[in-house]
């Protein structure tokens, strides 16, 4: 509405009906706008698609120069609660570092935890099917596929570092699991539970060597070959699997944000502290890399604790690609790719959350740029190794088609 003109009321003609009611005090030269013919016909479905989009008409202005805000501003935040009280309670859904996320279950259908009867159903689409709980003899851990027959977790799910030949044992994959009270047993397992059949973790994991102190390590990843199931099926065929990346793919670093490496990551996981290790749960936010006693790291603000461990941490996550037009592009970095996996964060549930993952990457143990057909650093060296070994039933698990 141009400034100066009063309009009371207006004929609705076209697409929809309008609404806009404003019940609390408006600016002084603004108006309520009402429908006077809510009965006017609509554009008949069928052209609904060839509505024409509205463009802006007034150009942009040069953002070239445009830094971020680091100033929290001279007002206070505020927010509307569900039971419709206004708080101006700041939120903890950030990291030590400040870094902002969100957070909430892979759940679909009946949103109430033990409400399963169409609840599981978004953990029962791709991509999300590909990710599920990791049992073992000494609990549970999250793990993802990679290849046709092959997880990824973190090596602390194989093994205590620094423990030599004593491993776990009894390594199964439940993919798309969900375990909410009431839960059949075709929801709790709906594409079956699968058993390994070979692993490979980092020797400097195994023998204590591993760069980094404590928790911080350059190399906290292992990956598992997943034995084909009674009906000689792979499980990638079954619920596919995801892409893999290495050394900071899809991390930008420009003013725009601070000139730090930042990339959109949405990590996921089964953490005890959520539903219980339930329900699978995801985080979005940046991502930013870092280095922790000399161990490089990923770092995301995240409240995915124990349990969570060995979860994917994915850029670029989405199931579906949208068809571009007008000249638009994906973009230089746009595959769908896991860059690490969450192993360590901050132990206090209700302090402000940090998590950390070891990065995919190039490092003092894996230095090379190329393992095979697998990539560079860490992780294409681990899936090289399995992947050209001996496999059950003769060949290598590359040969078997384990590793597509």
């Amino acid at each position: 509405m141009q400034k100066g003109k009063r309009v009371a009321c207006i004929e609705a003609t076209a697409i929809v009906a309008l609404s806009m009611v404003q019940a609390a005090v408006a600016h002084a030269e603004d108006e309520v706008v009402v429908n006077t013919n809510p009965a006017a016909s609509r554009i008949a479905l069928a052209d609904v698609l060839n509505v024409k989009p509205v463009v802006n008409v007034l150009l942009p202005p040069d953002t070239s120069a445009i830094m971020p805000s680091t100033d929290a501003g001279p007002y206070a935040p505020g927010v509307m609660t569900p039971d419709g009280i206004v708080s101006q309670a700041q939120a903890r859904a950030y990291g030590s570092f400040g870094i902002p996320y969100t957070s909430g279950r892979v759940q679909d259908g009946n949103q109430s935890a033990g409400g399963t009867t169409t609840a599981n159903y978004l953990s029962t689409t791709y991509p999300y099917r590909t990710i599920g709980r990791l049992t073992f003899s000494a609990g549970y851990c999250t793990a993802s596929l990679i290849r046709r027959s092959v997880l990824v977790t973190a090596a602390h799910c194989i093994q205590t570092f620094g423990s030599g030949n004593s491993l776990f044992s009894n390594w199964q994959f439940i993919p798309g699991y969900y375990g909410a009270s009431g839960a059949t047993s075709a929801q709790i397992a709906p594409y079956g539970t699968w058993t390994w059949g070979g692993l490979v973790r980092p020797s400097s994991w195994a023998n204590g060597t591993d760069t980094g102190s404590g928790s911080a390590r350059n190399n906290d990843i292992a990956v598992i070959a997943v034995a084909k199931n009674s009906s000689n099926q792979f499980i990638g065929d079954i619920v596919g699997y995801l892409n893999y990346g290495w050394n900071n793919y899809s991390f930008v670093s420009s003013s725009k944000t601070g000139n730090l490496q930042t990339a959109a990551v949405t990590t996921l996981g089964y953490p005890a502290l959520l539903d219980g290790g339930a329900i699978m749960q995801r985080t979005d936010g940046p991502t930013y890399t870092t280095t922790v006693s000399g161990a490089s790291q990923l770092w995301q603000g995240s409240n995915l604790t124990g349990g969570a461990s060995g979860g994917p941490w994915i850029v670029n996550f989405r199931a579906r690609d949208a068809a571009l037009s007008g000249g638009a592009v994906a973009g230089s970095s746009p595959n769908l790719a896991i860059i690490g996996v969450t192993s360590w964060g901050s132990s206090d549930p209700n302090a402000p959350k940090d998590n950390y993952a070891s990065q995919f990457r190039q490092n003092a143990q894996y230095p090379n740029a190329s393992y095979g057909n697998y990539g560079s650093g860490n992780i294409a060296s681990l899936l090289n190794t399995l992947c050209s070994s001996a496999a059950p039933g003769g060949g290598t698990f590359a040969s078997q088609g384990y590793c597509n």
